[in-house]
């Protein structure tokens, strides 16, 4: 071997791999602080499990992920042979020592076997089985061949090395006692001519040699960076939920003391991006894990993680000498073209329902929705943009606080003949056991009433002391903020407050899993610290204390999961409970469901917008549940009732398969008073 020639190859690797880096590493430093390393334990910890245990992965996905677990826990198990076959530049007959060196030949042969039949599953899944989510890329056929060539050429460096030496080096002849693979090798070039052998000895070495450090190069150049910094990203993931909004500070951008630089909201330019959504795009592995149940992807829509964080990727790249001169004065025009547009097509930023599908599904956590949420609140704020379907709704909700523009006043009138008491004071609150938010869709919206009358007629059932606002129920804004209007938002956030915490409002139950997820995770920032259930919960909640019972009455009901339920707060089994008890039969499932469950096409704003790309998400759910021949499709969220219905009735079946919420289901099966005893 020769200790100029592995030390010019080890100095040509490292070097390439630490400019290529540095030149997206110095993008990242230059892009906006945040705060990313607080908890620091929990952040190992998810390094430690989705990391190198590959948790998340392999529970979304076991085979493809656990054939990802095998290679990358093969790279880390192998570092150490790399280091071996380093020293032997310097000094060929270095061995480990001792036992120690020869379990390490043991594992080593074992990890590599097992590494060649990991790559094998990944050339016939990309190019046999081919899934949807896997495009074709020429990179990823690349690292799978250099991956392959490394492991063969160790375990026919060893073959050589065991052939050639072990009858005269104890060392070597001692690890080849326990190296299996490498010594059936040796055994099979038994008799071949020492010249073969030397010149097998060195070529498998400096291929793999070369092999490896021409990786290590050219990893910071495509999407295989990630190898290099997946796992500082996950250590710096957001760990938060994904279901609460970036707040803009409007008191300070009114005040007195504003300067133009207060002024400046959301996201326009990749300047704006966060350090961490310049490490994200740069890390993005390209898995199309994001794609699998995405429900812009599966009609034809122009949007996914994967594809936005290509398209981040490549512009930052482009724009790297003016994200590293010196920023603008923030009075000055910034040289930097707008993201929307350029980069991120309005198609792309208004397709997006907000569902959480790709970042529940990424292996290392990558984020999504805050930069979307970021960019609306620029484009509508700042920019006055966005699709005109919104106009009017952002007029209806700013002059009645609901999306429909009916008068506030009549906001109770679903309920004028169910004689319910109106919350008034703190005195009366403390008299309740809970305040039904009634919300916008229930309270206007015909079908949404009929699941509000349900409820009541289950809470009366169960002997629940409860009230509604009545008109001076507003909208919790949750449909405003999400479509990037927070000024509005918070005009409405700030009023309902004063309303609930003026009447002493401690306990709240609604049936929207939108206005659920708003007052339990976003009202607090703004003073309202409520505690929160989905009717769902109350209701096998209610069941479970025998305040109230069921008499089996439907078959074959389907349940879709609605995504601020399920996804974005957790709940998956209230519902299913409920449904289990009031089956004559096993309840059928979608095959999207749980953590999986495919949007219904509502959320972010979409409700009120036209699609005119693809085919419409709400009828490709609804087909997605006549594939079981359900009688019913059960939902649990008065938008997601609607889409459904949509749905059904676009496809000419709603005559033969019910759309119900659970509540209805609940409220027509429910047993006279005293069998629940």
């Amino acid at each position: 071997m020769s200790p100029l020639g592995i030390t010019l190859l080890m100095l040509a690797g490292l070097a390439g791999f630490a400019w290529l880096a540095w030149r997206k590493l110095a993008i990242v430093v230059r892009l906006q602080p945040e705060v990313r390393w607080d908890h620091p334990a929990a952040r190992l910890k998810a390094v430690l499990v989705n990391g190198f245990l590959q948790q998340r992965m392999i529970a979304r996905d076991w085979k493809p992920g656990l054939m990802h677990a095998v290679i990358f826990l093969g790279f880390m198990a192998l570092l150490l042979r790399k280091v071996q076959l380093i020293a032997i530049g310097y000094h060929e007959p270095f061995v480990y020592p001792g036992l120690a060196g020869g379990l390490f030949a043991a594992l080593k042969d074992g990890v590599e076997l097992a590494v060649l039949a990991a790559l094998g599953y990944a050339f016939w899944r990309r190019y046999v089985q081919r899934p949807r989510r896997l495009e074709r890329n020429r990179e990823a056929l690349l690292v799978l061949v250099l991956i392959t060539v490394i492991m063969l050429t160790d375990l026919a460096y060893d073959g050589f090395r065991f052939a050639l030496f072990s009858a005269t080096d104890a060392g070597i002849a001692h690890e080849r006692g326990f190296a299996f693979a490498g010594s059936a090798l040796a055994s099979a070039l038994a008799g071949w001519p020492t010249a073969v052998l030397q010149a097998g000895y060195q070529l498998s070495y400096w291929v793999q040699l070369a092999t490896v450090f021409f990786f290590l190069a050219l990893l910071p150049t495509g999407e295989h960076f990630h190898i290099a910094t997946a796992l500082p990203t996950l250590f710096f993931r957001r760990g938060g939920p994904t279901n609460v909004v970036p707040a803009v500070d409007l008191e300070k951008m009114m005040s007195d003391d504003a300067d133009a630089g207060d002024l400046r909201v959301g996201v326009r330019t990749a300047r704006d991006l966060s350090w961490k959504d310049g490490l994200d795009a740069f890390t993005c592995t390209e898995c199309g894990r994001c794609k699998d149940a995405c429900p812009t992807f599966l009609t034809g829509k122009p949007l996914s993680l994967k594809w936005v964080n290509d398209s981040l990727k490549h512009h930052l790249v482009e724009q790297r000498d003016l994200l590293l001169a010196p920023a603008p004065a923030v009075d000055a025009e910034d040289p930097l073209p707008p993201l929307v547009g350029p980069v991120i097509s309005e198609e792309t930023l208004w397709a997006c329902t907000t569902c959480g599908y790709c970042e529940a599904a990424c292996p290392i956590e990558l984020e999504h929705l805050s930069k979307f949420y970021k960019l609306r609140q620029h484009r509508v704020m700042m920019d006055g943009e966005f699709p005109h379907e919104l106009k009017p709704v952002f007029e209806a909700y700013e002059s009645q606080s609901n999306p429909w523009g009916l008068p506030s006043q009549t906001r109770a009138d679903w309920a004028r003949d169910l004689d319910l008491p109106h919350l008034t004071d703190a005195a009366q609150a403390a008299q309740v056991d809970v305040l039904f938010y009634v919300g916008s869709a229930q309270s206007f919206d015909p079908r949404g009433q009929k699941i509000a009358r349900a409820f009541v007629a289950i809470l009366r059932a169960a002997g629940v002391r409860f009230a509604i606002l009545g008109d001076a129920e507003t909208s919790t804004g949750e449909c405003v903020r999400r479509a990037g209007n927070e000024m509005l938002f918070q005009q409405l956030a700030t009023t309902l407050v004063s309303t609930l915490n003026g009447r002493g409002v401690k306990r709240i139950v609604t049936c929207d899993p939108h206005a659920f997820n708003s007052l339990k995770n976003e009202y607090p920032a703004f003073g309202g610290h409520y505690e929160l259930e989905h009717h769902t919960q109350t209701i096998a909640r209610l069941l479970a204390e025998r305040r109230i019972a069921l008499a089996p009455s439907f078959e074959r009901v389907i349940f879709h999961d609605p995504c601020y339920l399920g996804r974005h707060n957790g709940e998956y089994e209230a519902p299913r409970q409920v449904i289990r008890l009031l089956s004559r039969d096993t309840p059928l499932a979608f095959e999207l469901q749980r953590e999986k469950a495919m949007c219904c096409g509502a959320g972010g704003a979409r409700m009120w917008l036209e699609e005119t790309i693809g085919t419409r998400i709400n009828v490709a759910r609804t087909e997605q549940a006549l594939q079981a021949r359900p009688q019913v499709i059960a939902t649990a969220c008065p938008y997601c009732a609607v889409m459904i219905g949509d749905g059904l009735k676009a496809l000419g079946r709603e005559a033969e398969v019910a759309n119900k919420d659970i509540a209805e289901l609940v409220a027509e099966s429910l047993l006279p008073a005293g069998a629940a005893s």
